[in-house]
């Protein structure tokens, strides 16, 4: 039952979308998206935020048409009891493996920066036990922290002024569209991937407590935000470094400020990896929670919770090595695109033929 303890406002719906947004995809971006747009890639960042917005408006046509129930009911409802079952199983294991990937992601970066001598199993223990404590809470407890957490982005975002006093090269970004359409949408692929996270919208739409045009608002200015956020650094990273070290530089972003130095502040790329660690982990944070969600009931909640969090300690422990990860990582987007995308596009086709179909018979 949702009720005014467990919804949420218009502000903590903004910050959850961000939060769920961002995360580790941003580090390795430019480097992503320069095999194959080249100086282009904050083109095809631009091109993804707009994909992700007409996915959002999609997402909103389809919730408001029942705005009392969770996406996990509307697959019932629309397609029935035992095929929408079906259908929210293949959603909770999309959500176990993208959290999954996204921690395996997460530990390796920590492990590669800060700390190479720590068991990867340990820091995946501390990440999923710190990740459960808090989603064990109802929602508007994990929005609260969304929210205190933001403000870490925005100290991260005028961090990275700093590196101005890097030379930059705008010839590696001239002329504007040189890499041509088919390899600009291509690089929009991969953004796309970077910026998954907005989906979290199915699940928490009915809690938050706001009229449905305000909601449309809200979620378009937070996806605007991630959008820019992101074009930002893959624009910083594009004029910074030339083609040839953008390919061979694999997480650009920290590199940015591995090379500044002042005196009284140095190794800039560690303090940013180490606040960085926050959003990192609220991205598993939401996905534990949509898996958990998508689910449960009220009273099995915390113990999916548990589960949930004991699925994606498996994976994250699991002896892949960087052939294996990136195949994992494949067919992660290849689910993706069926979860995110195609299931909820179906829904709403359904759902508009359904409504049709009732007026008819009204009549």
């Amino acid at each position: 039952m949702i009720t005014n303890i467990n919804s949420i406002s218009k502000l903590q719906l903004y910050f959850f979308i961000i939060q769920s947004q961002i995360g580790i995809g941003l580090l390795a971006l430019p480097n992503v998206v320069q095999g194959t747009a080249k100086g282009d890639g904050w083109i095809s960042t631009l091109i993804a935020g707009m994909a992700v917005q007409i996915t959002l408006i999609i997402y909103w046509l389809l919730l408001k048409k029942y705005p009392n129930a969770i996406y996990t009911e509307i697959t019932k409802k629309i397609l029935g009891k035992y095929v929408g079952k079906f259908c929210n199983v293949f959603i909770y294991l999309y959500f176990i493996m993208i959290g999954g990937l996204a921690c395996a992601l997460f530990i390796r970066s920590i492990t590669l920066w800060l700390l190479p001598l720590t068991p990867m199993w340990v820091l995946s223990l501390i990440i999923i036990l710190s990740s459960i404590y808090l989603t064990i809470s109802d929602l508007r407890i994990i929005s609260r922290f969304f929210v205190l957490a933001s403000v870490l982005i925005i100290l991260l975002f005028l961090l990275s002024f700093f590196t101005f006093y890097i030379p930059k090269e705008f010839r590696f970004i001239l002329p504007v569209g040189h890499s041509g359409v088919k390899n600009i949408l291509l690089g929009s692929h991969k953004s796309l991937l970077s910026m998954l996270g907005f989906e979290s919208l199915l699940l928490i739409f009915p809690f938050v407590l706001d009229s449905e045009k305000e909601i449309l608002k809200t979620m378009s200015f937070a996806n605007f935000s991630v959008t820019i956020f992101y074009t930002f650094f893959t624009f910083l990273c594009l004029i910074s470094f030339s083609p040839t070290q953008l390919m061979q530089i694999r997480e650009p972003v920290l590199y940015l400020f591995k090379v500044l130095s002042f005196e009284m502040l140095d190794r800039l790329d560690l303090i940013f990896l180490s606040v960085w660690i926050v959003p990192m982990t609220t991205s598993v944070i939401n996905y534990l929670f949509l898996s958990a969600k998508s689910i449960s009931n009220e009273k099995t909640y915390k113990k999916n919770v548990f589960i949930s969090g004991i699925l994606i300690f498996i994976i994250t422990i699991l002896p892949f090595d960087e052939d294996q990860l990136v195949l994992f990582d494949k067919y992660v987007t290849y689910l993706s695109y069926v979860v995110v995308f195609g299931l909820p596009l179906i829904l709403f086709c359904l759902s508009f033929l359904i409504s049709k179909t009732e007026r008819s018979e009204q009549l």
